[in-house]
């Protein structure tokens, strides 16, 4: 009698968990499975729990990725692989946050004195250090080349990539009733290409209603004002249209 072969099933191992995602192996090689998280913990050790806001976040990603797709932008997305998951490139992370600013809000509202909702005349983009101190130190140039965080090659390109996804997103947003207000973007290496990394969702980006101002971002969480999965419902019902 013959015997029958096992069917060998790949089971995904968590290789890292960080404040809102986890990323497991993949068959795929050089890939990493992205799991959006229904829980984030806030910088200051808050945590933040809503049910379903990984499948958000993942889809309102998705449909962004597949869309800067069209304009050539490199990222690393692949392909969804379930509702809160995406296949993604693995990526040597360059420890920066490049903030790309349309509109004055938040922190640059205090630090500049300017009035909250001024349209700025252009994008202003901003670089964060990404360390272990509770809050992103503010860099420019001179302190990422002095402490050998980056290299200039590397800036000049991300910022070019940052002013370029930032105008095409103001446009596709605008078209759907909605301000893209600012967002912040991580970047990542593979080869000799600088790549688009992490999410871009209400998490990463402030997005408000066109309209009435009213935001539909995680500005909802910061300030409790409550309603946070019907506006990301609502980002999603807009761009998906």
């Amino acid at each position: 009698m013959l015997k029958k072969n096992k069917i060998q099933v790949f089971t995904p191992e968590l290789v890292f968990e960080g404040n809102n995602k986890k990323f497991y192996t993949s068959e795929e090689e050089n890939c990493l499975i992205m799991k959006f998280k229904d829980s984030i913990v806030l910088r200051n050790g808050t945590v933040f729990k809503m049910k379903g806001q990984g499948e958000l976040r993942n889809k309102i990603s998705t449909i962004i990725f597949e869309y800067l797709r069209n304009f050539n932008i490199l990222t690393h997305y692949i392909k969804p692989v379930d509702e809160s998951s995406m296949l993604v490139r693995k990526l040597n992370m360059i420890p920066i946050k490049v903030v790309v600013r349309n509109i004055a809000a938040g922190n640059f509202c205090d630090r500049f004195g300017i009035e909250k909702g001024t349209l700025l005349d252009q994008p202003v983009i901003e670089l964060y250090y990404k360390n272990n101190s509770p809050q992103y130190p503010f860099v420019n140039e001179y302190h990422i080349y002095a402490l050998h965080i980056s290299t200039p090659e590397e800036i000049a390109m991300m910022t070019r990539i940052a002013s370029k996804v930032n105008a095409i997103l103001r446009s596709f947003f605008e078209r759907r009733n909605l301000k893209f207000v600012d967002a912040r973007f991580e970047f990542g290496i593979i080869g000799d290409d600088i790549v688009l990394g992490d999410e871009i969702s209400p998490r990463t980006c402030r997005i408000w209603d066109m309209e009435t101002n009213e935001p539909l971002d995680f500005e909802r969480v910061r300030f409790n004002m409550g309603n946070v999965r019907e506006s990301y419902m609502e980002i999603l019902r807009r761009i998906s249209i």
